[in-house]
C-alpha cells in the first residue's frame, strides 16, 4: 500500500479531489439554494435562531415553544415553558471583552414560570474541536453577568451526526465537583437525528405554518438530508474513494482492515482537523476552506459509516438476546426493554447495555471497546456501573461480596469519581468480534449475558423496577 503523507499538500490535493466529485454531482442533482450555498456553521447557526425568532399573529413563539418542548421537557423536572415571555434570541454575542474569540454561538433568554431561563447553543455541525473552559466560561458568564440562576442555565450542545462528543477540556457534563455543572441540562443533540426530526414533525407535517415559512424549511431539511448527511450513490463514491486512498483496500473492505489502517484513517482526520484550525486563523482562499471543509465531512462520515456497520449487529443481537431472555419480566415493567448504544470509539469508546430509560443510573458497559479492537482484538471487558448514586453501589458490592463473585475472570473493582465501576468480565476469543458469523456472535453474547453475567442482569431488572 502506497503511504500518504498527511502534510497539508496532500490533504489539499485530495481535497480538491473530492470537491471535483461533489461538483459534478450537483450538475445532475435538483437545485437547492441551501446547498448552492455552502453554508458555514455560523450560517446554520443563524437560520436555526432565524426559525426560532419566528411569531404568530399575536405574537407567540410557535417554533421556539416547540422546540423547547422537544429538546427540555422532562429532563431536571422540567415541564413545557408554555409560551415564554421577554423572549431575546442573540446570535454570536461576546461573553468577554478582553478575550480574542469570545463569542456564544446563539443565546435564547427568556422568562417562564416567574423564573429568567438562559438556553446557550453551541453549534457543532461540522464537530468544530472543542476549545479550552469553553462551555465552563459560557455557563460562568450567565451565571455572573446575566444574573440567571445555574439551575436555570441550559445548553444545547448540538453536533452534526452525534459521533462527536464533548472534550472534557471544554465541560464535563457529570463531574460533581463543578461550580458550573447543571447536570441534565447539558443537552447533547444532533442535526442528523434530531434537528432534522423537528423540523419535519414539528413545522412540515403539522401544516399550519405560511408557506413563506414551510418552503424555506423544506428546502434546508432536503439540503440537511440529501447533501450534509446524505447515503446516496455520489456520496458512496466519496467515500470509497477516499477510503481506498488511505488504506488502499477495496470498496470498505472491513474484513481486510489493519490496525495500521484503522490508524490510518483517524489520524488523516485529525490531520484534516488541523488544517481546518490553520485555516480558521488565517487569511486563506474561500474555495480551498470550502474544499476542507467538504473534506472533513466524507472523512467524518466515512468513519462514522465504518463504526455502523461494526457495531450493527453486535448491539442488534444483544438487544434481542436480552429482550427475549428477560420477556417475562419486562412485560411485567410495562414496556421496558433492553437497549445498546455506543459513544466514542476511536481508542477508549463504549458500549452501554441497559434498560430503556434507566440509563443515568446503573447498566452494563463493554469498555474500552472501539472500531479496531472489534475488527482486530481478541479481548473483551464487560463492566458493571453504577453512576452517581452511591448507596446503590454499595448495596450491590456488598452483594457481589456476599454471593462470592470473585472468580478469576471476574474481580470487583473500586468506583472512579461519580461512576462505581463494580466489576469487570474479562473474555478471550479466537476471532475479533466483527468477524464472527452471526451463528458465533449469537452463541457469544447469549453466553456473556444469560449464562456469565446474568446475575448483574438480574440486579439491572431488579433496580429498574425499584426506580419505576
Amino acid at each position: 500500500m502506497e503511504t500518504i503523507s498527511n502534510s497539508k499538500v496532500n490533504i489539499i490535493e485530495i481535497a480538491n479531489k473530492i470537491e471535483g466529485l461533489r461538483n459534478k454531482r450537483r450538475l445532475h442533482s435538483p437545485y437547492n439554494v441551501f446547498t448552492a450555498w455552502g453554508m458555514s456553521e455560523n450560517d446554520h447557526t443563524k437560520l436555526l435562531l432565524a426559525l426560532l425568532r419566528y411569531q404568530d399573529s399575536v405574537g407567540r413563539y410557535p417554533l421556539l415553544n416547540s422546540f423547547l418542548n422537544r429538546f427540555t421537557k422532562g429532563r431536571d423536572k422540567m415541564i413545557h415553558y408554555q409560551n415564554p415571555s421577554d423572549v431575546i434570541i442573540r446570535f454570536n454575542p461576546r461573553y468577554d471583552k478582553d478575550a480574542k474569540h469570545s463569542f456564544i454561538d446563539g443565546l435564547i433568554t427568556f422568562s417562564a414560570q416567574g423564573k429568567r431561563i438562559a438556553v446557550i447553543i453551541e453549534n457543532k455541525i461540522f464537530d468544530a474541536p472543542d476549545q479550552e473552559g469553553q462551555i465552563r466560561r459560557y455557563i460562568t458568564h450567565m451565571t455572573k453577568e446575566e444574573n440567571i440562576a445555574l439551575e436555570n442555565v441550559w445548553v444545547l450542545y448540538i453536533t452534526g451526526t452525534g459521533t462527536k462528543e464533548i472534550d472534557e477540556c471544554s465541560y464535563h457534563p457529570n463531574d460533581e465537583g463543578e461550580a458550573t455543572n447543571i447536570g441534565r441540562r447539558f443537552v447533547a443533540l444532533a442535526y442528523y437525528e434530531d434537528i432534522i426530526e423537528w423540523l419535519k414533525q414539528d413545522i412540515l407535517e403539522l401544516r399550519i405554518y405560511p408557506e413563506s415559512l414551510t418552503s424555506i424549511v423544506r428546502a434546508y431539511a432536503e439540503s440537511l438530508e440529501k447533501d450534509i448527511f446524505c447515503e446516496n450513490e455520489a456520496d458512496a463514491w466519496r467515500k470509497d474513494m477516499l477510503f481506498n486512498t488511505l488504506t488502499g483496500l477495496g470498496r470498505r473492505n472491513m474484513n481486510k482492515m489493519t490496525d495500521c489502517d484503522f490508524d490510518s484513517l483517524y489520524s488523516f482526520r485529525d490531520s484534516v482537523q488541523e488544517v481546518r484550525k490553520d485555516m480558521a486563523n488565517a487569511n486563506t482562499d474561500e474555495k480551498e476552506v470550502r474544499a476542507i471543509e467538504n473534506l472533513y465531512a466524507v472523512i467524518r462520515d466515512l468513519i462514522h459509516d465504518i463504526e455502523q456497520q461494526v457495531f450493527g449487529e453486535f448491539e442488534r443481537l444483544s438487544e434481542e438476546i436480552l429482550n427475549e431472555w428477560w420477556k417475562k419480566e419486562l412485560k411485567k415493567l410495562k414496556g421496558a426493554k433492553w437497549m445498546a448504544k455506543h459513544r466514542g470509539l476511536r481508542d477508549k469508546g463504549f458500549v452501554q447495555i441497559g434498560l430503556s430509560t434507566e440509563w443515568g443510573t446503573a447498566h452494563l458497559e463493554w469498555k474500552s471497546i472501539s472500531t479496531k479492537s472489534m475488527c482486530t482484538g481478541h479481548e473483551y471487558n464487560l463492566e458493571l456501573h453504577v453512576e452517581n448514586d452511591k448507596v446503590l453501589a454499595e448495596k450491590w458490592r456488598e452483594e457481589l461480596n456476599a454471593n462470592a463473585i470473585l472468580l478469576p475472570a471476574k474481580k470487583c473493582i473500586k468506583g472512579k469519581g461519580v461512576t462505581s465501576r463494580l466489576l469487570r468480565y474479562t473474555c478471550q476469543t479466537s476471532k475479533p468480534i466483527y468477524k464472527m458469523s452471526k451463528k458465533e456472535l449469537t452463541e457469544f453474547l447469549t453466553g456473556v449475558y444469560t449464562m456469565d453475567l446474568n446475575f448483574c442482569c438480574r440486579m439491572l431488572v431488579e433496580h429498574f423496577n425499584d426506580y419505576k
